[in-house]
């Protein structure tokens, strides 16, 4: 064999080999990630008060939109690298509605899917609808994933 057809023969294995090695490091399927940074928290923005649903990568986002606040306020990572903060806020119509959350990552997709619940514990209802708020902080997200949040309400039964 001539010296390029073995050099051709040697890139094109080591291009496949390669190929399937990467595909080797992702999870087969999505996993859990634990512990991640979940906090209950009021989040306002410029006075809304109602449902919302944040995503965003660094606090500087956040302060750029206007009049953004905790409640209680809170720290924040001195370093911010491959981080992504989620807020959500849904509204709660009973005294006893809660969250119930989950995050997972899928590195074959690239993924990291927040999934969150909240959950109908009484029926003794709010004299005035309220939002129910969370604040979740993850770390080591590269910043080429994207973020999905999945919200479900789930009424007492029948």
């Amino acid at each position: 064999m001539k010296p390029i057809a073995i050099g051709v023969i040697v890139a094109v294995a080591t291009l496949l080999g390669s190929c399937c090695k990467d595909k080797a490091h992702c999870a087969s399927a999505p996993y859990y990630v634990d512990p991640f940074i979940e906090k209950y928290y009021t989040f306002t923005c410029g006075g809304n008060l109602y449902e919302y649903e944040y995503i965003m990568r660094r606090k500087s986002q956040i302060d750029s939109i206007t009049d953004c606040t905790f409640s209680p306020p809170v720290a924040f990572p001195i370093d911010e690298t491959d981080f992504v903060y989620i807020m959500i806020g849904k509204m709660s119509y009973f005294y006893g509605d809660t969250f119930q959350a989950s995050l997972s990552k899928d590195t074959c997709l690239k993924k990291l899917i927040y999934d969150v619940s909240m959950i109908q514990r009484d029926t003794a209802q709010l004299q005035f609808p309220g939002t129910r708020s969370m604040f979740c902080a993850v770390e080591n997200i590269p910043p080429d994933y994207q973020v999905e949040v999945k919200y479900k309400y789930v009424p007492l039964p029948e």
